[in-house]
Formats: C-alpha cells, sequence, structure tokens
C-alpha cells in the first residue's frame, strides 16, 4: 500500500512539475549586477522543451526590451525554445548628441557583458537551458552589441545575427575571440544611417578572421535580396550576408527565402552548438589566392613596387565611419605560416607592424622562399591594429605568396610542434593515436590541426 501511495504521490508531483514548466512567461525580470539594478524581459511558451535553447535579442539606441527586437515571440512558440530581450543602460552617443538607451558595443569588456553573464545564470536557475545551444542577435546598436558578444562571449554563445548593425565610429570593432565563429548579417541595400556601403568590410574582416572562402556561393531572388554564402573552410565556420533590396534601417524584412527575417537567423544559428568543432588557435586566413576572388578590391596591396602582398592599414575618416579592413590581435603568442614560391635562394621580407601608438615592428624578418614558411611573433599590447607585408629583397625576384595563416599557441606547451605537407606522413614512422580538436579519434592525419600523442601537428 505504501509503495501504491508513494507512485501516485510521485505521478501527481511529476503532473503538477509538468504543469508548472508548461506555463506561459512573458514578464520583464529585475536584475542587480554588481552594485546595479537592471531588467531584461523573458518570454517562455507554453511548449517550452527541457534542455531547450536561449537566444538574446538585442534592441537598437533609444529603444528597450519591450521593443523586442529583433522579435523572436513566434519562433519560441514554434520551438520551444526561451527569449531574453535585454534592456541596455543609457550611455551618451557622440553621433546623436545625446544620452539614450543602449550598448557598450565596443568590443572591450564592459558592464554590459557582466548583464548578459548574469541573465544566463539567471534564466538557468529558473529553466532547463542547453548551455552549448546560447545564440545572440541585435538590431542596429544591438547588432553592434552581437558582434561585441561574439568577440568576447564565443565561449557562451554558439552563433550569431545581425540585422542593420555592425560596429562603427566609437564602436570600431576588435576582430580579436576566443575562436571562430558561425555569423549571419542582414543588411539592407537604402540604410544609409548604419551605411550599407561599409558593410563589406566588416564581413570580409570576418570572412579572413573566420577562414571562410573569401569568394562566396551567391544567390539573388528578383527584387529581394542577394545572399552570400561564405563557406567554412578548415577549422572555421561559415559567415553568411543577405543584402535586401528596398530595405532601409530597419529591425525586420520579409525579403529573405523564409519571408521573415527572424526565422532567417534562427534558422542560421539553430544550426550550431557550442559542440560544433573548429580551430580555436586560428586568427587570420585571408585565402587571398583563392580562384575568383579580388584581394585588391578588400583592402589588400598586391603587386605594387617590392610589396608582393600587404594587408592593414588605419584610414579613419568621416567618411568610413571608422569601418576598415583590419588585421588585430591581442596579447599572446602566435605563428605566421605561408608558402612563398620563387627561385631557389630568393628571399622574402616579412613584416609586422603596429598602425597605432609607437608603430613600431613586432617583427622584420627574411626567410627564403619554400613550402611552410614559419615566423613566431609575440604580442605585448592589450590589443592593437597591425600591418603585415610580404615584400620581394630584390625588385627584380619573381616571388608569390599564398596559403597565409596565423594561430595562436602556447610555446612552452601547447603549441604547433611540427607542420607537415604530406597528408598520407606519419609520424616517427608509424601511425598512432590521432584526435581531431574535437576529441574524435581519426584513422589518419586530418588536414589542420591533429593531436598526435599529446602533440599539436599541423598539416597543410
Amino acid at each position: 500500500m505504501r509503495v501504491f501511495t508513494k507512485v501516485i504521490t510521485t505521478a501527481i508531483l511529476l503532473t503538477c512539475s509538468s504543469l508548472m514548466w508548461a506555463a506561459k512567461v512573458e514578464k520583464t525580470v529585475n536584475i542587480t549586477v554588481g552594485s546595479k539594478s537592471r531588467k531584461y524581459k523573458l518570454y517562455v511558451p507554453n511548449n517550452v522543451k527541457q534542455n531547450t535553447a536561449l537566444v538574446f535579442c538585442l534592441h537598437g539606441t533609444g529603444g528597450s526590451s519591450d521593443n523586442k527586437q529583433p522579435s523572436f515571440d513566434a519562433i519560441a512558440n514554434s520551438e520551444g525554445i526561451i527569449v531574453v530581450y535585454g534592456h541596455g543602460e543609457n550611455i551618451y552617443f557622440p553621433v546623436f548628441g545625446a544620452t539614450l538607451p543602449g550598448w557598450n558595443s565596443t568590443g572591450e569588456w564592459s558592464e554590459d557583458i557582466d548583464y548578459i553573464l548574469a541573465i544566463i545564470e539567471d534564466v538557468a536557475s529558473k529553466y532547463s537551458i542547453d548551455r552549448k545551444r546560447i545564440y545572440c542577435c541585435g538590431f542596429s546598436n544591438g547588432g553592434m552589441m552581437t558582434y561585441t558578444v561574439a568577440n568576447l562571449l564565443a565561449d557562451k554563445f554558439a552563433a550569431f545575427a545581425s540585422i542593420s548593425g555592425y560596429p562603427i565610429n566609437e564602436f570600431h570593432l576588435h576582430h580579436t575571440g576566443y575562436r571562430p565563429v558561425p555569423f549571419l548579417h542582414i543588411h539592407g541595400k537604402n540604410d544609409d544611417f548604419v551605411k550599407y556601403s561599409l558593410v563589406p568590410n566588416i564581413i570580409y574582416n570576418m570572412v579572413a578572421r573566420n577562414g571562410a572562402n573569401p569568394t562566396p556561393a551567391v544567390t539573388t531572388s528578383s527584387g529581394k535580396y542577394k545572399k552570400s554564402v561564405f563557406e567554412a573552410g578548415e577549422g572555421g565556420f561559415p559567415i553568411v550576408f543577405y543584402e535586401v533590396d528596398g530595405m532601409g534601417h530597419e529591425a525586420s524584412t520579409n525579403n529573405t527565402e523564409d519571408n521573415n527575417s527572424s526565422k532567417t537567423m534562427w534558422n542560421f544559428m539553430k544550426q550550431y552548438t557550442l559542440d560544433s568543432p573548429c580551430d580555436t588557435t586560428l586568427k587570420f586566413r585571408p585565402r587571398i589566392e583563392e580562384e575568383g576572388w579580388a584581394p585588391k578590391s578588400h583592402g589588400w596591396t598586391i603587386n605594387t613596387g617590392r610589396t608582393i602582398c600587404a594587408y592593414g592599414k588605419e584610414t579613419k575618416t568621416d567618411a568610413n565611419a571608422n569601418v576598415y579592413p583590419s588585421l588585430q590581435f591581442i596579447k599572446g603568442d602566435y605563428r605566421l605560416t605561408f608558402d612563398a614560391q620563387g627561385e631557389e635562394g630568393v628571399k622574402v621580407a616579412v613584416t609586422l607592424k603596429r598602425l597605432a601608438g609607437k608603430k613600431n615592428f613586432v617583427f622584420r624578418d627574411t626567410v627564403e622562399v619554400g613550402i611552410n614558411r614559419t615566423i613566431d611573433f609575440n604580442i605585448t599590447d592589450s590589443w592593437m591594429e597591425f600591418n603585415i607585408t610580404f615584400a620581394k629583397v630584390n625588385t627584380a625576384d619573381q616571388v608569390s605568396v599564398s596559403n597565409i595563416e596565423i594561430h595562436s599557441f602556447d610555446p612552452n606547451a601547447s603549441g604547433i610542434n611540427e607542420t607537415i605537407n604530406d597528408q598520407s606522413s606519419m609520424v616517427n614512422g608509424k601511425w598512432s593515436m590521432i584526435y581531431n580538436l574535437a576529441g574524435q579519434q581519426t584513422n589518419s592525419l586530418q588536414k589542420g590541426i591533429n593531436i598526435v600523442d599529446g602533440r599539436k601537428i599541423f598539416v597543410r
């Protein structure tokens, strides 16, 4: 009898728990972050799932959590996910000459990042969320903040999307995140506020940072959109860019293949989790040799005088709103690898130079042509922008450079110990236990970084 009573009681408790879990929640939540009281709007649908995804939606300047920009309520209802609508603090925006609700989207740590982390913990304390499926999207200044979240919290958020927003003016973008990230950007061709004309600088910086293919796969829908998919390379993720016809500076559009920009964002983001494998050491892979791409039109100097190729030039003007091609690093150790083709014995001069402050060189090196040329270097600045140049030692030399890559590494422990050009190469004369970066055992060395007997082996 006691067993029967226990079973009935347990069933009642489970039923009550399920009913409580199924209840719809749409409310403003107050939260303390440090010494400040802040708030956010929480939306939990009737059909919310256990271990569900969590989506952050960040409004534009002058907006609020009540605006629900971008709007994800309908997606939450259909997918059983939880949505958080953030609420920015009052901050001064020089472009408006006014103090308005918004985001400190500088690419650097701020109280807004603490606020976002606090919301994750607050929601997780009340609901069953999957911490590997947390996503961020935003409109205008909220889109700028989404880029900042991608830069600083790529270990917490799995994928990102922005509409009508990328870092400009005082919010000049840092491309220095923990790892490559899946990112989707939607922008109206008629947007002259957060200027459509400047978006390609942002996109191609993201493409190089992510090691994606700079020659996109393009689809168009007449009178609606042009969609460019910069497909993922080894160890990275794709970057997707929608250029929308007839759209100005707006928080939503029906001109996507889903006829709903929020749905397009969700369909992209939900493909990825924090378990999606990538090479966290990858910091820059421009793929200037990719067939069909014109790097000169995206900030590269190519075959000018002694310069074989060069990238990175600080050109902040009112016209470009502080948006320009940029190579950036934070403090740490890095390894540059590249191929240089030319006659035997010919040398290539390689320099990395700061673009601000003392504008001094990080290194000036000369190496002979060959495959897998390697230069290790250390950045002492907390964050800085740089110019990298590959040049001929003699003007008459016939030299080309390709397969440029920069990775972070630990020179004392977990760095790349060896670079191999032949994928069929064996290690120490025999095959060993080989794993990819996702921790999966493989039968042979794969292109990119492999873990072999605790060593990082890079295969080109």
